[in-house]
C-alpha cells in the first residue's frame, strides 16, 4: 500500500471539525487513492515495462522528496534540514533497500504475475503479521487475540495462495507477499530515523539511498522502453501514481489523524476490499468461492489484530 513514510500515527487530536465526518470522508478518499494504484499499476503494464515504470517513478518520486525538502528549509531558514549523520547512513541504506526496492519489487514484479486484488492482499496482509513477529522478537508483549487475528490472516492467505485462480497466480502472490515481508522490515528498522529526523529530510534521503538499487536494476528497461508510443491516458495514470498515493495522500491522511486520533488508520483494513470492488469493475477479475473465502479469512484477521491493538494501546494508555 504504503509507498513512502507514512505520517506518525502518535500526532496529537485537534477538536473537532465544524463538518462532521469530514476527516473520515478525507480518510475514506485516500483508502480510495491507495486501493486503486495496484489496477492502475496493472493497467500500465499495457505500455511501460515493470521495470522501467518502477525505475522512471522513482527518478521522478526522489526528485519531488528533495524539492519538498529544499522547500521546506528555505521556509524554516534551517539548511541543516539537507544534513543526516554519517553514522546513520548505512542504516538509511539499509532500511531504504528494504522499503523501496525491495517492496518496490514485489509490487510491480508480483502484479505483473497475479491479480490486482491479490497483490493487495498480499502486501495487506504480510505487512502487519511480520510487523507483529519482528517486535516480538524485540521484547514487545501482544495480546492473545492480536496472535489469534495473525493466524486467521495466515490462514486467509493459505487458503488465498491456492485458490486456483486464473488471474491470481501463486508465484505473483508469494513475490507480493515477499514485497510486503520488506516492507514490514522497513517499517520497525526505521523507528529510530523517523523520530530523530524532520519528515522531510528523512522522506527524501531514505527515498533516494533506498531507490538507487531498483533504478540501477530499472535503466536496462528504461533505455528499451519506447516511451514515444506510450498514451496520453498512461502518462496521465503515470503521473497520478507518482504524485496522488504518495505526497498528497500522506498530507491528507496526515489531516485526518491530527482531528480524530489514531483510531482512524483502521481505515486502512479497507484498502484489499476496495481493490478487490476497483479490479472487478475496471480489470474485470474474477472471484472463486475459495478466493473470496480466503480474501475473507484474512481480511477479518487483520480486523482482529487492529480491534486488539487498538484496545491493548488504549489500556496501555496511548
Amino acid at each position: 500500500m504504503a509507498e513512502t513514510t507514512a505520517p506518525s500515527t502518535t500526532e496529537q487530536t485537534t477538536p473537532t471539525l465544524g463538518t462532521p465526518f469530514l476527516p473520515e470522508m478525507a480518510a475514506i478518499a485516500i483508502i480510495f487513492v491507495w486501493a486503486s494504484t495496484f489496477t492502475i499499476t496493472k493497467s500500465l503494464y499495457g505500455e511501460m515495462s515493470p521495470l522501467a515504470f518502477g525505475a522512471a517513478r522513482f527518478i521522478v518520486i526522489c526528485s519531488i522528496a528533495f524539492l519538498v525538502l529544499g522547500i521546506t528549509a528555505k521556509r524554516s531558514g534551517n539548511r541543516d534540514l539537507f544534513r543526516i549523520r554519517r553514522a546513520d547512513i548505512p542504516l538509511f541504506i539499509f532500511t531504504g533497500v528494504l522499503g523501496y526496492t525491495c517492496y518496490q519489487l514485489g509490487f510491480i514484479i508480483g502484479l505483473e504475475h497475479t491479480s490486482p486484488f491479490a497483490g493487495s492482499l498480499m502486501i495487506a496482509t504480510s505487512t502487519p503479521l511480520v510487523s507483529l513477529l519482528i517486535v516480538r522478537i524485540l521484547g514487545e508483549r501482544q495480546s492473545g487475540a492480536i496472535w489469534l487475528g495473525a493466524l486467521l490472516a495466515i490462514l486467509g492467505v493459505t487458503i488465498f495462495l491456492f485458490s486456483g485462480d486464473g488471474g491470481s497466480k501463486p508465484l505473483g502472490n508469494i513475490i507480493a507477499f515477499s514485497g510486503g515481508v520488506a516492507f514490514a522490515i522497513y517499517q520497525v528498522m526505521n523507528r529510530r530515523l523517523v523520530r530523530e529526523y524532520h519528515s522531510a529530510t528523512y522522506s527524501a534521503w531514505s527515498t533516494l539511498l533506498g531507490s538507487v538499487p531498483l533504478i540501477l536494476l530499472g535503466t536496462p528497461a528504461m533505455i528499451d522502453q519506447s516511451w514515444g508510443s506510450v498514451s496520453t491516458h498512461s502518462w496521465l495514470a503515470f503521473i497520478y501514481m507518482c504524485i496522488l498515493p504518495v505526497y498528497v495522500a500522506y498530507m491528507v491522511w496526515g489531516w485526518a489523524i491530527r482531528h480524530r486520533g489514531v483510531a482512524i488508520t483502521g481505515f486502512t483494513i479497507l484498502v484489499p476490499i476496495v481493490a478487490g470492488v476497483i479490479s472487478w469493475i475496471f480489470y474485470d477479475e474474477a472471484f472463486t468461492a475459495r478466493k473470496l473465502l480466503g480474501g475473507g479469512v484474512a481480511v477479518l484477521g487483520l480486523v482482529l489484530m487492529q480491534w486488539a491493538n487498538h484496545r491493548q494501546g488504549t489500556a496501555a494508555g496511548h
